[in-house]
């Protein structure tokens, strides 16, 4: 959901770029960088997590950017 959501959203956005993470592959990597949670968006020390990230939580993070 969290996908789709931030799909729809980054039209609004075009000076966010995303890179997408495989987690369970890059477990090491997601930790050292404080990513402990599935689905969490990330930037810099600011972080998005939580199961159930709604359209309105994700574009309030993506508009304090």
């Amino acid at each position: 959901m969290a996908g789709l959501s931030l799909k729809q959203l980054l039209p609004d956005f075009p000076e966010v770029e995303i890179n997408k993470v495989e987690y369970l592959a890059n477990l090491g990597h997601s930790h050292k960088e404080g990513i402990h949670q599935i689905p969490t968006l990330a930037f810099e020390d600011k972080k998005l997590s939580g199961m159930f990230l709604t359209k309105k939580k994700i574009r309030r993070f993506l508009e304090a950017l």
